[in-house]
């Protein structure tokens, strides 16, 4: 037998009880187990700590229960934040594409008609259009960026959100 077939029964065997394994796999696990003495100890011992692991009881003091709720609630509040901050991020980035598109179409209509009146070139209103569809963008990033306070509510995110505290106890 070469050394990749043990390699190959030891994977098999340890994760045998933690996993499923395909039904050829552990017929083949199964054959190697009778053939090989050196794997079948392997597996009879693996089976024995496993049982050993499992008949001791093992308890969590107080304090680890508490500090582990604490940290678990902890990071469910931070995930809630980084998902409101993430919809909040995608509505602003909708509102400045649609109204930057907006602006772009009223700039192109209106530099169109202000270029034919006054017999401008039409290259005056290309730069233009590239201008008013980045302008709004650029208001809604600096108004943001400017604000001490956050631009939503928290309750107001979560709101946005369905999940307000308390709906998932």
């Amino acid at each position: 037998m070469t050394n990749h077939e043990h390699e190959r029964a030891i994977d098999l065997v340890t994760r045998r009880g933690a996993e499923d394994i395909a039904p050829p796999e552990g017929a083949w696990l199964q054959s190697h187990l009778a053939e090989c003495s050196e794997c079948a100890e392997y597996a009879e011992a693996f089976e024995q700590t496993g049982q050993l692991l499992r008949s001791f009881a093992v308890t969590a003091s107080p304090a680890l229960v508490v500090t582990t709720q604490a940290k678990v609630h902890a990071r469910a509040a931070q995930l809630r934040d980084h998902q409101a901050r993430v919809v909040l991020i995608a509505v602003s980035f909708c509102i400045g594409v649609l109204s930057s598109t907006v602006s772009a179409w009223l700039w192109w209509r209106f530099g169109g008609w202000l270029a034919a009146r006054l017999s401008l070139p039409g290259s005056i209103v290309e730069p233009g259009v590239f201008v008013a569809w980045l302008l709004p963008a650029v208001v809604i990033a600096v108004a943001m960026l400017a604000s001490s306070r956050p631009v939503l509510d928290r309750s107001v995110t979560l709101a946005m959100l369905g999940e307000r505290e308390g709906d998932h106890q």
